[in-house]
């Protein structure tokens, strides 16, 4: 006996691409139009899909995604070997520098050290892999705010996280670079992060270099940090 794919769920998992591939929560008439389905037969598959917790319904009755996708793609990530894979290229950094070299996820709302290549010297602060950090203190705060999620800082700000300004996210999502010193968080430390693309322009993960404030020169990393980050989203997007 030959089994069949449910037909039902993937047309639900084709809406659902079509609402990932959109810049902006979207209607369900213009998702009825993109797909040419009834807005019925739309609505049922989008109550599926929030029903199960991919989708969430805005309050002027627009769908976007959920931070479950979030979850899941940075499981299928770690399960396709991306940290493994990209180590050697922080090493190469970490090597050419002398310093601290990070890759950040995000977790559930919170940006944690999700890979780690350690520096020569000594930082005066706790960075593990598996660490979460500071989104106002940390340079990638500012880069998965501008980058990440629409509604993250929304629900950070709801949930009393500091954040950075808005301006501050404005000018990094302008720049494509953020520069943070350490604040509360991280003491007698300085970092620089830029962001690691996938296709849409949605942050994967964020590339960081952390150094004591004494010898941090942002300038003589920036050049070889974005080469290493479209080499890593690449290897993300393959």
């Amino acid at each position: 006996m030959q089994v069949r794919p449910l037909s039902t769920a993937l047309k639900c998992f084709e809406l659902l691409e079509v609402v990932a591939e959109q810049a902006q929560p979207i209607r369900i008439s213009e998702l009825g139009r993109l797909t040419g389905e009834t807005r019925a037969t739309t609505y049922q598959r989008l109550l599926t899909l929030t029903t199960a917790g991919w989708l969430e319904r805005t309050l002027d009755g627009r769908y976007r995604l959920s931070t479950r996708a979030c979850r899941i793609a940075t499981a299928a990530l770690e399960q396709a070997g991306f940290g493994e894979r990209a180590q050697p290229i922080l090493n190469e950094l970490a090597e050419a520098f002398g310093e601290a070299v990070s890759l950040i996820m995000l977790e559930n709302d919170e940006i944690v050290i999700g890979r780690r290549a350690e520096s020569r010297g000594i930082l005066r602060a706790d960075l593990k892999v598996g660490v979460a950090v500071s989104y106002k203190d940390s340079a990638s705060g500012a880069i998965w705010l501008a980058f990440g999620p629409e509604d993250l800082g929304l629900r950070l700000a709801g949930s009393g996280v500091e954040i950075p300004s808005k301006a501050r996210v404005k000018k990094v999502h302008t720049e494509g670079v953020s520069i943070s010193g350490g604040g509360r968080t991280l003491p007698g430390i300085r970092s620089v992060a830029v962001p690691i693309l996938d296709p849409a322009g949605k942050c994967i993960c964020s590339l960081s270099i952390s150094t004591p404030e004494t010898r941090f020169e942002p300038d003589r990393y920036l050049s070889s940090m974005s080469q290493a980050a479209q080499r890593l989203a690449r290897m993300a997007s393959g």
